[in-house]
């Protein structure tokens, strides 16, 4: 094992940063899905290589694509042995295991280098009290040369908010006997959480700044670069084995990072807009209520067989586990339809409930499983479901913050969108929003086959044969980089 000496003056500010956006809870229902979390700000830290590494010259055109993906856990969880590299950092006298995770861990039934199989591998091996956790996903954007790396963090305050509340929502779950005043969130855990996040970025910009260019380009003048690559920081916070006596409940702490995508050129894709999917309806082939109630969701609606642990206004990891029947190749996700996200949706109550014919039209969109939607109308609306039936994003509310500064279009959060709609020719751009990827373009919104019909398309993009621009999608897209 070695000992790695803290290297950077990265964490103090974290930490101040962190415990402020917490603190900053103070006057908000922690407990209220809605409540609207402090600003939504990114962060900005430099990170200098410790080592002597000279400036080199990197051709243009030859940009780095290092692999790596890995854990940070605190001393409270180092009680599993992976198998992996290790090393052992201490940083504000909190001892955090760094641990370096390989693609294809032999040790494992679960894929770890994603945040998704690292998860629910801790589930399995844990158990559903301590090895289910509340969760959130950080997109950390490394600026680096061969010498320097800057992170930008998106939206940390917002993050910190949001994973203190939905750890005290699932601890009031777990043990009501407690309550969720038993959910530890103080400063101890905020700077132990900063020490995961720091111990993270150190070892990703290590491995940044230690990786040479892999090839050169023939014809190009060599010159420094500065190239950008996100990494994808999951924050995992899991129940201890709670003695009922002490009525209290500090959380296990883990972190996950892994790169998301290859390096680019500083400012070459900022506002590109990503790949555009399409999206699969979850609909049962019995197109009834009673099925409809039957497949996983993650609101509560008092009579649902599968509903979510602790409400949609939770991000818990158990959803990982919890969503795989929605992701069925046979069904939703069908070789060839390019789906890359299922939608969950609601019935909404109208007369014509018990008419099989018109149990689609009925259905109200509500979020995909690891994003929300939003439904640019033809009229300027852009609708999106209700934050008390979904999971709030990061994104979500940057997407909210940025149509402030678009007169054209205006947010309507309080109408989901609807199947009807789409089928009546309202719809002109349809999204979905992530943490990481902020705003994917949908070209297609397809209703798998129900009732013995076939897998029809309820709406597509207008002139979708490979060249579609999304002008209002890209706009919005722009106003969100230009405020952060």
């Amino acid at each position: 094992m070695t000992i790695i000496q803290p290297q950077v003056v990265l964490s103090s500010t974290i930490i101040l940063l962190f415990v402020a956006a917490v603190a900053s809870t103070n006057n908000m229902d922690l407990f209220t899905p809605t409540a609207i979390p402090p600003p939504l700000h990114t962060s900005t830290f430099n990170y200098f290589c410790p080592r002597s590494v000279p400036q080199k010259a990197v051709p243009m055109g030859a940009l780095r694509d290092v692999p790596f993906c890995a854990e940070a856990i605190t001393c409270e969880a180092m009680d599993v042995d992976d198998g992996i590299i290790r090393a052992e950092e201490t940083m504000a006298n909190v001892a955090v295991d760094i641990n370096r995770l390989e693609r294809n861990n032999k040790n494992s039934g679960y894929d770890v280098s994603t945040a998704r199989g690292w998860m629910e591998h801790i589930e399995q091996t844990d158990g559903p009290l301590c090895g289910v956790g509340a969760y959130t996903v950080l997109r950390c954007d490394a600026i680096y040369s061969t010498h320097e790396c800057q992170w930008k963090i998106w939206g940390m305050d917002f993050h910190s908010s949001r994973l203190c509340s939905s750890y005290r929502m699932l601890i009031e779950s777990l043990y009501p006997e407690l309550g969720a005043s038993a959910a530890s969130c103080g400063k101890e855990t905020q700077i132990q959480t900063d020490n995961v996040i720091t111990a993270l970025l150190d070892e990703a910009a290590m491995s940044l700044l230690a990786e040479e260019p892999t090839k050169e380009t023939p014809g190009n003048d060599l010159q420094v670069v500065q190239l950008v690559r996100t990494l994808m920081v999951t924050i995992l916070w899991s129940p201890p084995k709670i003695n009922t006596r002490f009525k209290t409940a500090k959380p296990v702490l883990r972190g996950h990072a892994a790169f998301a995508g290859p390096s680019r050129a500083q400012n070459s894709q900022d506002c590109s807009l990503s790949s555009p999917i399409s999206a699969c309806l979850a609909i049962p082939c019995d197109p009834t209520a009673k099925a409809l109630r039957l497949l996983p969701r993650r609101y509560l609606d008092g009579d649902s067989a599968h509903s979510h642990l602790v409400g949609a206004g939770a991000k818990i990891s158990s959803w990982c586990r919890i969503r795989r029947p929605l992701e069925e190749p046979a069904r939703f996700k069908t070789q060839g339809s390019g789906v890359g996200e299922v939608l969950l949706v609601r019935q909404v109550k109208n007369k014509h409930n018990n008419d099989q014919l018109n149990f689609v039209d009925s259905l109200e969109i509500l979020e995909g499983l690891t994003s929300n939607l939003f439904v640019i109308y033809k009229d300027g609306s852009v609708r999106t479901s209700p934050a008390d039936k979904v999971l709030p994003g990061y994104a979500r509310h940057l997407v909210a913050e940025g149509l402030k500064k678009l007169p054209a279009l205006t947010l309507d959060d309080t109408n989901a969108p609807t199947v009807q709609d789409a089928k009546d020719g309202l719809w002109a751009e349809v999204f979905a929003t992530s943490a990481i990827r902020l705003i994917v373009p949908v070209d297609r919104v397809l209703i798998p086959s129900v009732g013995g019909m076939k897998s029809t398309t309820l709406w597509q993009s207008n002139g979708c044969d490979g060249q579609c621009d999304y002008p209002l999608t890209r706009s919005i897209l722009s106003a969100i980089h230009d405020q952060n």
